[in-house]
């Protein structure tokens, strides 16, 4: 959905809500005068139902530019409230005068309709993968290998000596070596880099010069000497690639416009959400849509939002999913009492467009960040044993269902008991990280990468040929052995042999795996450094 047709319904739904929105009022008003005409006991349920529609108004206007008209009818439902929890009915003078208020926000919401609706703020910067991520390096020193290790990963690199100026090549991250840029030059510099992110090396790794890093305005600090495949990964956190997928957020309000607004608002910041306005399909929707994070609805009909946070929490699946309350309750007490029942966050209304972003991107991006942690290799980040495995099994399937062709990839570094005798096992942890950043940044987003252990990885590409994923592995064995390591007796280059089979050609998961390792083995006697395609035999 392009930008414009999401401004296009955001309007409409403006206007529906407008709509909705007097009709409400219309409604609240005639509740309040039929209960300030009554003479006898006041009926719970009335003033109950009444308290909702006011809840329900306070909770939704403000984020449609009605603010004044959200205050006002917060501030009744809460003298509504306390007349309710104290266990005194409102008398009909007191009603009399709610109606009356009602009546003046009825007409507030028909001055404003000709005035026109203050917009809420939203405007938001989008990552665009059309182009290279462009990286500019400045040091009065050496960087060629820095650089060589970056543009192997796939970036643009581009080195800014002290006298050069940006002119129209705008990076959008900058390294700065500290120890080897001089001060007052480099802060000049990027002060004119709109948008551009900060990382500074230094030769200093102690808490002064992290503090002053984060003065600095950092987005990461990295000491000599740099371990490269941790500064990919976070090159790759901070300028969000196109290969990871957007956050997916459940959104769970009866409120139907107010969680359309929100659903749009996110997906114009590249965020996917799904709207559910009825409890009962939750635990459907958990299932189909795999969410990073829900955000509930407190008060809905039939199911509150603690009850349902506590049914969901029944399911180990689960419970690494954030439950944040969304709701107009700004009560302490009771925020309290729903977040002690399986609730994580609580997000007040109304909630600009702005702040809604950036709150459910920092909690959906640790909820990813913790799923990665436990499905994925603690070293590498890559899919653990079992689930690449599982993955085969699938792809096999896939295949004789379909006849279509997918290819497995057993991946294994040459020599590597060599380098972990001769530059140490942290060394050899390093590069192991080293080539899985590279698979992961090369390969396509629908293959799946995993390390099988050791120094072995294994590739699953769905919907390739045999040719096409030797040709794909080829290059990125190329690149691999063009990457400089660096450890403390020096640099040094490293490659990798790999063996190549199709599921056209196997005729069951443990088959086609055996045959590509087999012709991993291969490439090691034929003299590494290489990749053999499997025959079958």
């Amino acid at each position: 959905m392009q930008d414009s047709d999401i401004q296009a319904r955001l309007s409409a739904l403006k206007a529906q809500y407008s709509q909705r929105l007097g009709d409400d009022l219309q409604t609240l008003t005639a509740q309040a005068r039929e209960l300030s005409a009554r003479q006898s006991v006041l009926d719970p349920a009335m003033l109950e139902k009444l308290r909702q529609g006011l809840h329900r108004i306070a909770g939704s206007a403000g984020t449609f530019g009605y603010a004044e008209l959200s205050r006002d009818t917060r501030e009744m439902e809460m003298w509504l409230q306390t007349a309710i929890e104290s266990a005194v009915s409102p008398t009909p003078p007191m009603l009399s005068a709610l109606h009356d208020r009602l009546q003046s926000s009825h007409r507030l919401l028909d001055s404003i309709a000709t005035a026109g609706v203050s917009e809420p703020q939203a405007a938001y910067d989008l990552v665009s993968g059309d182009r290279p991520i462009r990286i500019a390096v400045m040091a009065d020193g050496d960087t060629d290998s820095l650089m060589r290790s970056l543009t192997g990963f796939g970036y643009a690199c581009r080195e800014l000596s002290s006298g050069e100026t940006w002119h129209e090549w705008q990076p959008d991250v900058v390294i700065v070596d500290t120890a080897r840029a001089e001060s007052a030059t480099w802060r000049d510099r990027i002060a004119g880099i709109p948008q551009a992110a900060l990382i500074l090396l230094s030769d200093d790794s102690g808490f002064d010069a992290r503090l002053q890093a984060v003065r600095d305005g950092a987005h990461g600090f990295f000491a000599h000497p740099v371990d490269v495949p941790s500064l990919e990964r976070h090159l790759r956190q901070l300028v969000s690639l196109p290969q990871q997928d957007p956050y997916r957020v459940l959104i769970v309000d009866d409120d139907v416009e107010l969680a359309e607004h929100f659903r749009l608002t996110l997906k114009a910041a590249g965020i996917e959400s799904r709207v559910i306005d009825d409890p009962r399909e939750v635990l459907r929707g958990l299932r189909d849509f795999v969410p990073d994070l829900v955000l509930i609805d407190i008060n809905m009909p039939g199911c509150s939002g603690p009850e349902l946070a506590r049914l969901i929490r029944f399911d180990d699946d689960w419970l690494r999913i954030p439950l944040v309350y969304l709701s107009a309750e700004s009560d302490v007490n009771r925020q309290a009492q729903a977040l002690a029942q399986a609730g994580d966050d609580f997000l007040v209304k109304p909630i600009d467009d702005v702040a809604l972003v950036a709150a459910v991107t920092a909690r959906a991006q640790r909820s990813r960040q913790l799923s990665l942690a436990l499905a994925r290799d603690g070293l590498t980040g890559l899919i653990k044993h079992p689930a690449i495995k599982e993955l085969i099994e699938i792809e096999q399937a896939r295949s004789e269902r379909t006849g279509s062709e997918a290819c497995v990839v057993m991946i294994d570094i040459d020599r590597f008991k060599s380098i972990n005798d001769t530059h140490g096992h942290g060394t050899g942890d390093y590069v192991i990280r080293l080539l899985a950043n590279l698979l992961r940044q090369r390969l396509r987003r629908v293959d799946h990468v995993g390390r099988y252990g050791g120094e072995e990885f294994v590739a699953v590409l769905p919907s390739c040929s045999l040719e096409h994923a030797r040709e794909a592995i080829e290059r990125i064995r190329v690149s691999f052995s063009q990457l400089e390591c660096v450890a403390a007796k020096g640099t040094f280059q490293v490659t990798f042999s790999a063996g190549v089979a199709s599921t056209l050609d196997w005729q069951d998961a443990e088959a086609l795996l055996e045959a590509a390792d087999r012709a991993m083995y291969e490439a090691k006697q034929g003299g590494r450094n290489r990749t053999r395609v499997a025959t079958s035999r």
